[in-house]
């Protein structure tokens, strides 16, 4: 069973959008601390405050060619190196998907290498997560084929973890035990937890703070 303490140690607390004012990226961060989660997550622009303000304390992921992902692969680079020199221990980068889309295996395959490359060289101890998007249901974004090709590129890129937003079951029948999973935008608590049953090691959401403060007395007493 998963204890209080494993949940939070897998929780990437995201704090991502159009407007992430510094009260907002400061409230993550306390909550961060306050439950231990794994990381705050942040875009560019907020990685050397909230660096300084856990100072050690929690990881700090930073999104890269978010959202789109259709940055010059050069951009990617220079944005991941930016941020871990502003103290990032996590890079979240987006896959671009017209490559996927335009059957340009190659290329994709090679940007992949070129980012894993550089970030390597200037810190192996940061953790490289790749963004793919994927069907849960109807009118998902990529279609069955694409699914498994990008994943099946992610796993040989040399970065540690896949990150998605579908069923885990589907990314696992594809990558097995090659990659580390990541589940990304996680909407409720029982989602949450199905995909850490399933064998996601990192989640990528924005209420886990909500969640627990709202669970009952007792709650996780039977899991040990």
């Amino acid at each position: 069973m998963i204890t209080k303490k494993d949940f939070c140690s897998r929780m990437d607390h995201s704090c991502l959008g159009w407007v992430c004012s510094r009260d907002m990226v400061k409230r993550f961060c306390d909550e961060a601390l306050e439950f231990g989660f794994a990381s705050v997550c942040v875009n560019p622009d907020q990685v050397a405050w909230t660096s300084e303000y856990l100072h050690g304390r929690c990881g700090v992921s930073c999104v890269v060619g978010f959202p789109c992902g259709a940055n010059t692969v050069s951009t990617k680079v220079r944005e991941g190196l930016e941020a871990i020199a502003n103290g990032a221990t996590d890079l979240d980068v987006v896959t671009n998907f017209s490559l996927l889309r335009d059957g340009n295996d190659v290329a994709l395959t090679e940007a992949y290498k070129r980012f894993v490359d550089a970030v390597r060289s200037a810190d192996p101890r940061v953790v490289i997560k790749i963004i793919m998007y994927a069907p849960y249901g109807p009118n998902g974004f990529l279609t069955e084929d694409e699914t498994k090709r990008v994943a099946e590129l992610i796993a040989q890129s040399g970065a540690d973890y896949i990150k998605f937003n579908c069923d885990p079951d589907i990314i696992k029948r594809i990558v097995g035990n090659s990659i580390r999973m990541k589940f990304s935008g996680a909407s409720t608590f029982e989602l949450t937890m199905d995909a850490l049953q399933k064998g996601c090691e990192r989640i990528g959401e924005d209420s886990a703070a909500q969640w627990l403060r709202a669970l009952p007395d007792g709650f996780w007493d039977t899991r040990v």
